[in-house]
C-alpha cells in the first residue's frame, strides 16, 4: 500500500509540475505549443528530450573581379538532417535577388544596381542535377528563394550533398548590408546560396528577403577559398589558413606579432600603401579561410586598405586569445582608433557583461559601410562616424552581436529582439565609459518614450517579418533593450548574470525561442517573472507612473505611487525641502509584481515640502506632466 501511494504521488508530482509552467498566463500560438507537446522544447527552460537541429557545411570556391564587380562562385553543401522528416523540398535562398528588377524591398536601389538577379548556373542534389527548366517542375521561385523538389526525397537522420555555381554582379551605389564604398573595396555579404533553416516550430523558413530582416541561420563549418587580383587583401569570417601564402613576410610578421600583443600594432601603415608589395606577387593569389561552428560567411577585399590589430585574453582560464583588427581606408579619420575599441569590447563582454568568454578566435571591423553598421560571424562592417561617441556605439554594438544571434542561434526574422535588444542593452556600461559625454541609458530611454503608447509602438512577440521601420526598430532596439535593462536592474547584477549565463549555457549553438528565453530565466532566477514578460512583450500599452496623493503629519511623509499605464518600471521619487535638503528613494520594477497599481513610499522627516519629483532621464513616462507635486500652501 505503502509503495502504491509513492508511485502515485510521483506521478502526481511529475504531471502537476509539467502542468504548472503552462498556467503561468503567457499566450502560447499553437505551432509552439506543438514543439513542448513533442518534447523538443521544455517548461523547465532546457532544450526537450527529443531537440534537434539540422546543420549545412560548406566549401566554398569564389572569385571576385573587381573590374566587372562580378563574383563568380561553386560550393559544395553537406546538409544533415538531423529531423525525424521525410524532406520532399529543400528551401535555398538567393539573397542577391533583392536587387533583381521587380523585387519587393524595404530599401531605395538605385536603378544602376539593378539586375536580373543571381545567375544559378548549376544545381546538383545527391548526384542528381536539378532542371531549371519551367515545365520539368523541379524548382519554383519566390523573391529571393527557390524552393527544390530533389530527385528522392531526404530522409530522416541523413546527410545529403548539394553542389551549386553561381554568379552575381556587386551593387556599387546601393549599400543594403553589403556592397562597395569605392571602386576597389568590397564588402560581400547574404552572397552564396544557403540552406534555409527547417526547425521543429515551423519546418522551412520561407520568409522571402527583403533587406530589414535579417539572419536565421543553421550552424556548420565553412571551408572558403577566395581568389582576388595581386595586391588585394581579403578578410573574412574564420582564420585565414594560408597567410604565408597570399602575405609578403612583413606583413606576415606584423600580423603574427599583432596576434599575441596586448597593443595595437599597425600591420598595415599608409606609407606601405605607396610602397606597395603587401601581397604575394602571384596574379592572382587564392585567400583560404576556415570557419568551425558559425552560422554564416562573410568577407571584405581591398587594394588600399590599412590594417591595425592586437589582441585580448578572452578566456582567463585557458589564456585564450581573440585577435582583434580593423581595417579601413585613409579618409576614415575615426578608425584608427577602432581597432583599441573592439579589444576593450572584447575584454568587457568576455569578463563583465554578459561575462561570457569571447567565443571566436577572431573579430575583423571593416570600414566598407556608407552608413550604419552590420555584423556577421567574426567580422563586422561599420560607417566612419564624425564624432568618437558614434564611433563608440557602433562598434560597441555590432561586436556584441557575436553573442546574440551567432553563439545563440537566434531567429532575427521572427524575433529580432532577441538579438538587436541584446546589442543595445549589453555595452551600455562600456559605451558610458569610453564616451561618457552621452549617456547611452537615457538615450535609449528617450528613443522607447518618443513611441511608447503609439500605434507604432507593437508588443515585441508579434513577428519582426510583419513590422516595418518605426514599429520595427522600437521593438527590435529600444523597447526590448528597455526590459533587459530593467530586469537586470529588479534582479541585481549577480542573479541576473546567474540567470544570464544559464540561458546563454542552455541554448548556445542552438536555435532558441522567446518562450526557451523567459522559462530558462524564470527556472535560473527561482521565480515566476511572467508578470513582467506578459506586459512588456506580449501586450500594447505603455509606461507611465503618476503622484496620485501626499499626506504629511507631525514627522511622516506617505506619497502614493500610481501605475497608470500596463508597463511596469522602476519609482525614483525625490523630496525637496524648503531648507534645502532632500531626501529619495528609489524601487525597482519588482514593486509592482504582486500586481498592485499603487505603491505607498513613506518618509521621516518634519521639514516642509517644496516639491516632489517622481521619474527621471533613464525611466520611460509617457506623461510626465503629472510626475511633480508641489503643496499649496
Amino acid at each position: 500500500m505503502g509503495k502504491h501511494f509513492i508511485t502515485v504521488f510521483l506521478i502526481l508530482f511529475v504531471c502537476c509540475n509539467q502542468l504548472l509552467p503552462q498556467q503561468t498566463g503567457l499566450y502560447m500560438p499553437r505551432n509552439i505549443k506543438d514543439a513542448y507537446k513533442n518534447s523538443t522544447r521544455s517548461y523547465d527552460g532546457k532544450p526537450g528530450t527529443k531537440y534537434w537541429e539540422n546543420y549545412a557545411d560548406y566549401k566554398i570556391a569564389v572569385e571576385l573581379v573587381p573590374s566587372t564587380k562580378i563574383v563568380y562562385g561553386k560550393e559544395v553543401i553537406t546538409f544533415t538532417n538531423n529531423s525525424p522528416d521525410t524532406l520532399k523540398q529543400i528551401v535555398i535562398r538567393l539573397y542577391q535577388n533583392i536587387y533583381k528588377k521587380g523585387n519587393p524591398r524595404d530599401f531605395f536601389v538605385d536603378s544602376t544596381d539593378l539586375t536580373n538577379g543571381v545567375d544559378f548556373t548549376k544545381l546538383v542534389i545527391n548526384g542528381a542535377e536539378i532542371s531549371f527548366a519551367p515545365d520539368k517542375g523541379d524548382v519554383s521561385y519566390t523573391a529571393t528563394n527557390i524552393l527544390v523538389k530533389p530527385a528522392n526525397p531526404i530522409l530522416p537522420y541523413s546527410k545529403s550533398e548539394i553542389l551549386a555555381e553561381w554568379n552575381f554582379k556587386m551593387p556599387f551605389k546601393t549599400n543594403i548590408r553589403m556592397g562597395m564604398i569605392d571602386s576597389t573595396s568590397f564588402y560581400v555579404g547574404y552572397w552564396y546560396p544557403q540552406i534555409s533553416v527547417y526547425d521543429d516550430i515551423d519546418g522551412w523558413d520561407r520568409f522571402d528577403y527583403s533587406g530589414l530582416q535579417e539572419f536565421y541561420n543553421n550552424f556548420g563549418q565553412f571551408e572558403v577559398n577566395i581568389t582576388v587580383p595581386k595586391n588585394f587583401v581579403v578578410w573574412g569570417t574564420g582564420i585565414l589558413i594560408n597567410p604565408e601564402d597570399v602575405l609578403a613576410k612583413d606583413y606576415l610578421n606584423r600580423m603574427n606579432e599583432a596576434e599575441v600583443s596586448d597593443s595595437v600594432i599597425r600591420i598595415i601603415t599608409p606609407d606601405d600603401l605607396i610602397k606597395g608589395g603587401i601581397t604575394a606577387g602571384n596574379e592572382k593569389n587564392i585567400w583560404k579561410f576556415k570557419a568551425d561552428n558559425v552560422t554564416d560567411f562573410a568577407f571584405a577585399a581591398s587594394d588600399h586598405f590599412l590594417w591595425d590589430g592586437g589582441s585580448v585574453i578572452a578566456d582567463k582560464s585557458t589564456k585564450r586569445r581573440t585577435f582583434v583588427s580593423a581595417a579601413y581606408p585613409k579618409k576614415a579619420k575615426d578608425f584608427p582608433e577602432v581597432a583599441e575599441i573592439g579589444m576593450k569590447a572584447v575584454d568587457y563582454y568576455s569578463n563583465e557583461i554578459p561575462g561570457v568568454p569571447f567565443p571566436y578566435p577572431k573579430l575583423t571591423i571593416m570600414n566598407c559601410s556608407l552608413g550604419g553598421g552590420m555584423e556577421y560571424p567574426m567580422i563586422v562592417n561599420d560607417y566612419s562616424a564624425e564624432t568618437y561617441v558614434r564611433t563608440v556605439g557602433v562598434n560597441t554594438h555590432e561586436i556584441a552581436h557575436t553573442y546574440f544571434p551567432f553563439y545563440m542561434g537566434t531567429n532575427e526574422r521572427k524575433y529580432a529582439w532577441m538579438d538587436e535588444g541584446w546589442a543595445t542593452a549589453l555595452p551600455v556600461d562600456l559605451q558610458n565609459k569610453l564616451a561618457p559625454v552621452e549617456n547611452q541609458r537615457t538615450r535609449i530611454t528617450s528613443m522607447y518614450q518618443r513611441y511608447a503608447g503609439n500605434e507604432m509602438d507593437m508588443p515585441m512577440m508579434v513577428p519582426s517579418i510583419l513590422l516595418k521601420r518605426d514599429a520595427y526598430v522600437i521593438a527590435s532596439y529600444y523597447r526590448s533593450a528597455e526590459a533587459y535593462l530593467f530586469l537586470r536592474d529588479m534582479l541585481g547584477d549577480e542573479l541576473f548574470l546567474k540567470a544570464l549565463h544559464e540561458y546563454i549555457n542552455r541554448w548556445n549553438g542552438k536555435h532558441p525561442i522567446p518562450y526557451d528565453f523567459f522559462y530558462a530565466f524564470n527556472d535560473a532566477a527561482g521565480q515566476n517573472l511572467d508578470w513582467f514578460w506578459k506586459p512588456w512583450f506580449f501586450e500594447s500599452g505603455f509606461p507611465d507612473l503618476r503622484i496620485h496623493s501626499v499626506k504629511k503629519w507631525n514627522d511622516k511623509i506617505e506619497v502614493t505611487v500610481e501605475k497608470a499605464g500596463n508597463i511596469p518600471v522602476p519609482i525614483d521619487l525625490k523630496i525637496l525641502y524648503n531648507d534645502g535638503t532632500s531626501d529619495s528613494t528609489y524601487k525597482s520594477a519588482m514593486v509592482w509584481k504582486d500586481g498592485n497599481k499603487k505603491a505607498v513610499l513613506t518618509f521621516n522627516s518634519s521639514k516642509k515640502i517644496t516639491k516632489i519629483e517622481l521619474g527621471s532621464s533613464q525611466i520611460p513616462d509617457v506623461n510626465p506632466d503629472d510626475n511633480i507635486y508641489v503643496p499649496k500652501d
